[in-house]
């Protein structure tokens, strides 16, 4: 069935499903989002904080470790909800036959596609979350800061998990993936105010790199170190985003159970 009808309990099957799968890996998986945030912590914080020092945001001067903490936990949410979302759903589209199995089942064809994109916002909510308390045990982010950010975390994690969504139901090949890695995830990755202030890059670069999403998840995790004016704005816009990519994926990926 292609929609509706929609039941929670079709969603959470879908969504447990998948958790079960991940049971079994998990000490594995859990790796990549721990270890990766904790190197780029080391690497930039003590390898480029003796030579920075402080830099200068939203008119303070700030530890350079602290202001890189919220854009690590922004990359993970980043790179786990969209490479879940991305690879693991194509795996599971086109090569395991795993949605194309599932719906021989009670189940609508939008539960199981919100069952996947609940599952690959998990993923980007853990990856951000685990990221958070490592800053959390540095010092680097309150606990109390990384509580009030999980809303914002998850809806990190809702947009970049509809973005891989989209991107399994758009691609052919699993090697076609590499195109918005290479072209979307990494300018975002590099350019967004991750390492260093956005006000740095040339005026065209500055406005291409805040109008990426990540820019304004990274500036509305920074809001202990002080919100950015318009910031309302960025928050309306990760919503328009998680809706419209919710949207685009949900089509794009109903034809693709047919090719």
């Amino acid at each position: 069935m292609k929609g509706f009808p929609v039941t929670p309990w079709g969603v959470y099957s879908v969504w447990h499903r998948h958790a079960k799968v991940y049971q079994k890996t998990w000490l594995v998986n859990s790796l990549p989002p721990l270890s990766e945030p904790l190197i780029y912590l080391i690497a930039f914080g003590y390898g480029l904080t003796p030579l920075i020092g402080e830099v200068s945001y939203q008119g303070q001067a700030i530890p350079y470790l602290n202001f890189i903490a919220p854009g690590m936990i922004g990359v993970g949410v980043l790179f786990q909800s969209f490479f879940e979302g991305a690879y693991s759903s194509f795996i599971r589209l086109s090569f395991q036959k795993t949605w194309q199995a599932l719906l021989t089942a009670p189940l609508s064809f939008t539960e199981v596609f919100l069952g996947d994109w609940l599952w690959a916002t998990t993923k980007g909510t853990l990856a951000g979350t685990l990221t958070g308390l490592l800053a959390v045990a540095w010092g680097l982010y309150s606990p109390v800061a990384l509580l009030l950010s999980m809303p914002l975390i998850i809806l990190g994690s809702m947009l970049f998990g509809a973005g891989g969504l989209f991107t399994a139901g758009t691609v052919r090949t699993i090697d076609q993936i590499n195109v918005p890695v290479f072209l979307v995830v990494v300018p975002m990755f590099t350019l967004c105010g991750t390492y260093f202030p956005r006000d740095t890059l040339p005026p065209f670069l500055r406005t291409v790199a805040t109008a990426l999403p990540l820019a304004s998840l990274i500036d509305l995790l920074r809001w202990p170190l002080g919100l950015p004016p318009f910031w309302f704005l960025e928050l309306i816009w990760l919503i328009v985003l998680v809706a419209s990519f919710g949207v685009l994926a949900w089509r794009q990926i109903y034809p693709h159970l047919f090719r």
